[in-house]
């Protein structure tokens, strides 16, 4: 198999032309064009002629090889929510969770619009699980699509960027206990972060190197002992590198190919086969093809043969019953009927009357279960967005603090008491989080000095009215 992976991000457009041999990916050609201004974020979305038309240029002047192309959306052209719910939660609570976030993914969108996928993670972080909600607009797909075959190019998949980051992000995971993988860009970064060796949480980071604290989104997730591995243009930025060892990072670095697992995965071939230098942006711009499952938004030849095979199987199933109906003779059936008969009188006995009195109340039980199910379903679900707001508080803002009461007032937020010794610290996060979009924060009363160089301060928090629209 060999594919021309395209990643149409937020400012550029990266390609990689991908052979697969076995486990491992063999990238022979890279290439990266910026997109005009014009095409640049959600601009895109309007003009997919004219992104073809670049996406086309940059494949024709950097001479790649073949006319199959797996399509990856960036930011911008795509849409995205990650969401965290408890593991112990049943089949029908998770499929409640995960349209809840499809909903408020697509609020005020034309849902047929949309092509909407889902991507799981097999981790756990804290007893939480976490997924991910895609979408992409199908205007847009399918304009691509038929711009790019009227090149002569066949476009095989459209999907995830971040997504495939995550796939990609895996083969480095087993650097640590907690590993943090960063593609980093000077408009733009993405983030997958892996405890134990699976995937807890991905990110869009719309800000990239060039930005005042463009580390300020990972701080909560940075702990002692959490290794970071870069990738993309900006890997080597000394800036960034010594920012997340202030973070407190044990190390920081790029992928490269010393790392055992990346490097049998991702292979340089070609007239990359000595440029062992480029491999940070060649783990950037190369994509496993298809491993990403869900995300995928067309595949049409995977489809059509699911399609096609359950077609036949219910051919057959049809076949088979109706065969086996008309081979019941009459001799079967009037043997049927004296049986049924002799049941009849059979049911009229004591113990039998009392099965069937308990089989009537086994009915009525589960006839009130319905109803109250029923009863369950019309009652508005919890908004857990406070949950979220007190976990990414007490992450960083709470740190070094002595909470002596804390509670929530609906409709104004959280309510924090607390003392501190390090109030330089305090003052610092809390200029960060007050950055945040999402968070609202300021203190509900004049700090006081107590002895021994502690502080005593009572802060408010709430979620933003932005934030408050995405339940």
């Amino acid at each position: 198999m060999e594919t021309i992976v395209a990643k149409i991000e937020n400012a550029f457009i990266s390609l990689a032309h991908v052979k697969k041999a076995g486990e491992s990916y063999r990238v022979t050609r890279v290439r990266r064009v910026a997109l005009p201004e014009s095409l640049c974020g959600e601009e895109a979305v309007s003009q997919p002629d004219l992104v073809a038309a670049v996406l086309i240029s940059a494949l024709q002047n950097g001479e790649f090889p073949g006319k199959e192309v797996s399509v990856y959306l960036g930011g911008g052209t795509e849409l995205f929510a990650e969401y965290r719910y408890s593991e112990t939660l049943d089949f029908a609570a998770r499929k409640q969770r995960r349209q809840q976030t499809e909903d408020a993914l697509l609020a005020g969108a034309s849902a047929p619009l949309y092509r909407v996928k889902y991507y799981p993670y097999d981790g756990t972080d804290s007893g939480l699980l976490a997924s991910a909600v895609f979408a992409a607009d199908a205007a847009f797909c399918e304009r691509l699509k038929s711009a790019m075959a009227r090149e002569g190019f066949r476009v095989v998949i459209i999907s995830s960027s971040l997504a495939a980051f995550a796939e990609t992000a895996k083969t480095v995971s087993v650097l640590g206990d907690r590993v943090i993988v960063i593609c980093a860009e000077k408009k733009e970064m993405q983030a997958a972060m892996f405890v134990g060796s699976r995937l807890t949480r991905i990110a869009r980071i719309a800000k990239g190197t060039d930005a005042k604290d463009p580390i300020a989104p990972l701080l909560p997730y940075i702990t002692s002992d959490t290794k970071i591995a870069l990738c993309g243009s900006e890997s080597q930025n000394t800036r960034l590198r010594e920012l997340l060892k202030q973070a407190g990072a044990v190390a920081v670095g790029s992928v490269n190919t010393k790392m055992a697992y990346a490097s049998e995965r991702i292979v340089l071939s070609d007239e990359l086969a000595y440029e062992s230098a480029m491999f940070p942006n060649v783990f950037a711009a190369s994509a496993f093809a298809g491993e990403e499952g869900e995300t995928a938004y067309f595949a049409e030849d995977r489809d059509v043969k699911k399609i096609g095979f359950g077609l036949r199987a219910a051919c057959i199933i049809t076949i088979v019953i109706a065969v086996f109906i008309c081979a019941l003779s009459p001799v079967t059936l009037m043997l049927a009927e004296r049986d049924k008969e002799a049941n009849l009188v059979q049911l009229q006995q004591p113990f039998y009357a009392d099965a069937a009195a308990k089989l009537e109340l086994f009915r009525s039980l589960i006839s009130e279960y319905t109803e109250l199910l029923d009863a369950e379903e019309a009652v508005p679900p919890r908004d857990p967005s406070h949950a979220v707001l007190l976990e990414e508080t007490l992450a960083g803002l709470l740190m070094n603090t002595r909470i002596e009461e804390m509670y929530y007032e609906k409709g104004k937020g959280i309510l924090v008491d607390f003392t501190t010794k390090d109030i330089e610290f305090f003052n610092r996060m809390k200029d960060i989080t007050s950055k945040n979009d999402g968070v609202f924060l300021y203190e509900s009363k004049v700090r006081e000095e107590l002895e021994d160089d502690e502080w005593r301060l009572q802060i408010r928090v709430s979620l933003s009215p932005s934030a408050l629209e995405v339940p």
